[in-house]
């Protein structure tokens, strides 16, 4: 799966229909890599799919622009939990 460069409301809108479907499925990979701007709905859907991937067990990693990694962490996330690095597969 692969986000926007500009991941804001309508964006999350539109991405967690197919990110619902495929994290109750199985590994999931998302490539953040284009992203350019991630406003607060898209933060909350990656946040909750994190704990979805957690409850399920199922993997969840997402792919980082750097962009991402300084909004996330401004937000107070943490920036490597939620991309899934250092969490259980």
């Amino acid at each position: 799966m692969t986000l926007p460069s500009r991941c804001d409301r309508p964006a999350a809108i539109t991405f967690h229909p197919e990110l619902r479907n495929y994290l109750l499925k199985g590994p999931v990979e998302i490539d953040g890599t284009d992203v350019s701007q991630l406003g607060q709905a898209m933060l909350q859907l990656l946040l909750s799919a994190r704990q979805t991937a957690t409850r399920t067990g199922h993997s969840l990693t997402i792919i980082m622009s750097e962009k991402m990694r300084t909004t996330l962490a401004g937000a107070g996330a943490d920036p490597d939990t939620l991309s899934g690095i250092g969490m259980p597969s």
